[in-house]
């Protein structure tokens, strides 16, 4: 049985590369992501990867695209549309495999079970990755900061009296009751937020005194830009708090999963268009994006979550463009297609990314 797998996956390879297109394959005990040599991924150290947050497929896309870059171009670092207490407690996971870390509170990008699967996935990689990941948060805190600020007291420390009864509320609230993005109970979260926030910023020098070297990760939590109420300044703010952390701790390789309405990439403010426009980034900077026909997704509302085709804001409409897409380029020997859109000969397409992963047949989870 292990030498049919292995003959499978092999076959599987050589037939993508005969396509001159990248070929995701992805199975139970063959988990890869073969890619043709003429998809030359190897010349780019940034890449950004808009994607569907509620289709079924795009956890497993996820993570045979960070193995594969991983492992052939030692991308490390995976910024994700999460808050920096989040990627702090799914760092925590990736250290301990404790799924308590993104389930209690549940996480954003863990609510269902690919998104689970994913994750463990990505922690059974990673005990054997010679380049360990790191999850980077660049967008707004969620509920979960209440988690990461109890989880980083110092054990046994008497708690200051003038800063007393915030710490004892941190310490005890039970968090499920906060509410978390898209929660009726949002709102109320939000002003507690800011709350909190006031608090620490008003008596900065007792905190930094109480958390001791934790105080940094404290202030990186607790004083990013809260744009939840300003969705319009998402962009800018990720990509500034992208930049923070690639300056500060010298990140030379990196991938961002982020939305597929920042990756339009002629687009100068988003957030895939800052990244290219960046001169650091520019000449080795890929971005990838998403279509998919007859797809389910459960994250939008009910009567939108079934479509023939999803793809691009820039051309999601226009069927028959996707029809023409799919009856040429669509591999019917791979679960998902990998493509350079320039072959594709649709300046719409090939200016909003560099490359495309066609998918299919999407069902409800």
């Amino acid at each position: 049985m292990r030498k049919l797998i292995l003959l499978s996956c092999l076959l599987i390879k050589t037939f993508c590369h005969a396509q001159q297109f990248g070929c995701f394959q992805v199975s139970g005990k063959c988990l890869a992501l073969s890619v043709d040599t003429s998809v030359n991924l190897s010349k780019y150290d940034a890449f950004f990867f808009g994607e569907f947050h509620g289709v079924y497929g795009t956890s497993e896309v996820k993570l045979a695209l960070i193995k594969y870059l991983n492992a052939n171009n030692g991308v490390s670092d995976v910024f994700m549309e999460i808050g920096y207490s989040a990627a702090y407690l799914y760092n925590e996971f990736l250290a301990t495999g404790d799924t308590t870390l993104f389930s209690a509170p549940v996480l954003i990008y863990a609510q269902k079970r690919p998104n689970v699967d994913f994750w463990i996935g990505l922690y059974e990689y990673n005990k054997t990755a010679q380049h360990k990941i790191t999850i980077r948060g660049m967008d707004f805190e969620r509920a979960e900061f209440l988690k990461v600020l109890k989880k980083l007291m110092p054990e046994g420390k008497e708690k200051p009296l003038d800063i007393y009864t915030t710490l004892a509320y941190i310490d005890t609230v039970t968090i499920q009751d906060i509410g978390i993005i898209n929660s009726e109970e949002m709102v109320a979260y939000n002003s507690l937020y800011e709350d909190i926030r006031d608090e620490i910023d008003a008596n900065r020098a007792t905190y930094e005194s109480y958390y001791g070297t934790n105080f940094k990760t404290v202030e990186d939590i607790m004083f990013n830009a809260d744009t939840y109420n300003n969705y319009n300044k998402r962009n800018k703010t990720m990509y500034q708090n992208m930049l923070t952390q690639i300056q500060r701790d010298s990140i030379a390789k990196f991938i961002v999963f982020a939305g597929l309405q920042y990756g339009n990439m002629a687009h100068k403010r988003t957030l895939a268009g800052m990244i290219k426009k960046n001169d650091a980034f520019h000449d080795r900077f890929a971005n990838i994006s998403m279509t998919c026909r007859n797809c389910y997704d459960w994250q939008l509302k009910p009567k939108y979550r079934h479509a023939e085709n999803r793809a691009p804001y820039t051309y999601y409409l226009d069927k028959k463009m996707m029809d023409e897409i799919y009856s040429k380029f669509f591999n019917a020997n791979c679960k998902y297609t990998l493509l350079p859109t320039p072959v594709i000969k649709h300046i719409i397409v090939s200016r909003f990314s560099d490359y495309i992963i066609l998918m299919k047949d999407q069902g409800e989870f």
